[in-house]
């Protein structure tokens, strides 16, 4: 039985229709069931800060994902990571689970200040230790981000975002990234770490050029200068705590430390932005 934390979010989702699709057994762990879009998936209801509710779901389980907590509202959001990956160790270690494959990010490998980089290394190093197989995946900035704007591009033709325009990163589909995920936990891995890049790097221009092209209409960037950023995520929901650790992440993109650890050795996911766009445009 393969075990999904987060099967909710847009990269657990995924996982579970390639999961199902190619006829292999999941359970899905949720805290609200009405989330799931599919009500066939057998389902486990869990608060992962409760070990023993996070022990019954994994029990009976031979592979498990997980992933670090997106919790906007946290108010110490380093802290929640560190007792939920705790709690994944624990239940891991009383269920027996076989293997552990999580969904890290690129440049946890870093030591220094990088905000929500950071939960992917608690990650990693607090689920290193474990005496079973363990593999884990490293991706870079999703696609999907920039669909989040998709209102104030159509409506007002601007692009916010914190990047300076012409800063050029790696991202890819969130859709290539379950694929690969699905392979990983129903293969025998012979690799510990999986450093995911797409095809080119794009920049913010780049994504208001395609967004033009697809919705022929003239895109511009908005660049959000940094002494903004903590006021405009809280504006938006986020509080001081997640505001400040997401503005850190964003720093260290802009620096240049969320890289590829083993540069020579990451895989490129086959779809492009356009091509993501484009499908996610039709839907």
């Amino acid at each position: 039985m393969n075990i999904i934390v987060g099967a909710t979010g847009q990269v657990g989702s995924n996982l579970i229709n390639e999961l199902k699709n190619k006829g292999f057994p999941v359970r899905a762990v949720v805290r609200n069931p009405d989330k799931l879009s599919d009500k066939t998936i057998e389902t486990r209801t869990a608060d992962l800060f409760n070990l023993e509710q996070l022990t019954e779901a994994f029990n009976g389980g031979t592979a498990v994902f997980v992933l670090t907590p997106e919790n906007p509202t946290s108010n110490d959001i380093i802290e929640d990571t560190r007792q939920i990956v705790e709690n994944y160790k624990k239940a891991i270690q009383a269920t027996g689970i076989k293997k552990v494959v999580a969904l890290s990010c690129v440049g946890s490998h870093i030591d220094s200040n990088t905000g929500n980089v950071l939960m992917s290394r608690i990650l990693e190093q607090t689920l290193d230790d474990l005496d079973i197989e363990k593999v884990f995946i490293r991706p870079s900035y999703y696609f999907s981000n920039w669909l989040g704007y998709l209102e104030t591009v159509e409506q007002y033709g601007i692009l916010p975002t914190f990047f300076p325009e012409g800063l050029k990163i790696e991202m890819h589909s969130p859709i290539d990234l379950a694929k690969f995920i699905a392979k990983v936990i129903t293969d025998t891995s012979s690799k510990k770490v999986y450093e995911l890049t797409g095809q080119e790097k794009y920049s913010p221009l780049d994504v208001a050029n395609t967004f033009s092209k697809l919705l022929n209409k003239n895109v511009t960037v908005q660049s959000i200068p940094q002494d903004k950023w903590k006021e405009t995520l809280m504006s938006v929901g986020f509080t001081e705590n997640t505001a400040v650790n997401l503005s850190d992440m964003t720093k260290a993109v802009i620096d240049n430390k969320t890289v590829p650890e083993r540069p020579n050795d990451t895989i490129k996911l086959p779809t492009t932005l356009e091509k993501y766009i484009n499908e996610q445009l039709k839907k």
